[in-house]
């Protein structure tokens, strides 16, 4: 993982390059946390099955990284929208991987949303695949999670944000035995010290910025956007979970109705939502077969 100035932002990208010259990049579009240290493990695998067919890129979101914040515009605006995601990520293209002439565009959650709006921006000839792993792309604050959380976007989003800085006063000994036995229990042994290591670098500035996006996606991804959708249905295929606190089921069974002959498939094996903390190659394998 580097620290790389994507459109003045200083960001968390994870790359891996093939030792033999090629064109293409998949590149991985967090959800959020937008913290793109927890896709690790899932691009590592995803460069493997590739064999230096494709270089490989994870780039977190602006403002998630810890210990890189947005200072105020002076408009009053000290966070980073969904649209400021759009804008970071077609910088990333721009400024760093302008000489890929394929891309391969996998999302995760709210990382859907933003590659779909990333396709008006890139030569549709340039797009050779996009995949939308568990989507969130509408009415996510009718979702169980939405409404759960919802106080925590809007009245105890300081509180919160203040609860974060204190628990960082905690040994970090401490904090590591609790996320190991607590949040990341079904983590693979393999991925487990680099989860929770992503976990404990967390700070309380990253998550101000987190807490404000997720507030702006409960308000403002509501419709899914159809028309992007249809444009490039040929290219994409859709993973929807059977249990997602974050995407109603009614929202698979409809994309399904609309768009019967292309990629729209429902999880059969129970991962969930937050797949990277224990189906990273399970995943990664369902990605490549689909490239193939």
């Amino acid at each position: 993982m580097q620290v790389l100035d994507v459109d003045s932002v200083p960001t968390h990208v994870f790359e891996l390059k093939s030792r033999t010259p090629n064109s293409s990049l998949l590149l991985v579009v967090p959800g959020s946390p937008g913290m793109g240290h927890f896709y690790v493990p899932f691009a590592s695998r995803l460069f493997e099955l590739g064999q230096g067919s494709f270089d490989v890129a994870v780039v977190s979101h602006a403002g998630h990284s810890p210990g890189y914040c947005r200072p105020t515009d002076g408009g009053g605006n000290d966070w980073y929208a969904l649209e400021d995601q759009v804008a970071h990520k077609m910088a990333y293209l721009r400024d760093h991987a302008s000489g890929k002439e394929t891309l391969y565009l996998v999302g995760h959650s709210i990382g859907c949303y933003i590659i779909l709006h990333m396709l008006k921006q890139i030569a549709p000839d340039r797009v050779s695949k996009v995949f939308l792993l568990f989507p969130a792309l509408e009415r996510m604050a009718e979702t169980p999670n939405g409404q759960r959380l919802m106080p925590y976007f809007h009245q105890y989003l300081r509180p919160a944000t203040a609860l974060v800085w204190l628990v960082t006063w905690i040994p970090e000994a401490v904090r590591k035995t609790v996320l190991k036995y607590f949040h990341f229990r079904s983590t693979p042994s393999d991925h487990l010290d680099h989860m929770v290591q992503a976990a404990i670098n967390i700070d309380s500035k990253s998550v101000y910025n987190m807490l404000n996006m997720a507030r702006q996606e409960m308000e403002q991804v509501t419709d899914p956007p159809l028309d992007l959708i249809r444009d490039h249905v040929h290219k994409m295929s859709f993973y929807y979970g059977v249990d997602d606190h974050w995407t109603l089921q009614s929202c698979y069974l409809d994309m399904a109705e609309r768009f019967s002959d292309h990629d729209i498939q429902l999880c059969t094996r129970g991962y969930p939502h937050a797949f990277v903390m224990e189906a990273s190659t399970e995943m990664a394998n369902y990605v490549h077969c689909r490239l193939r």
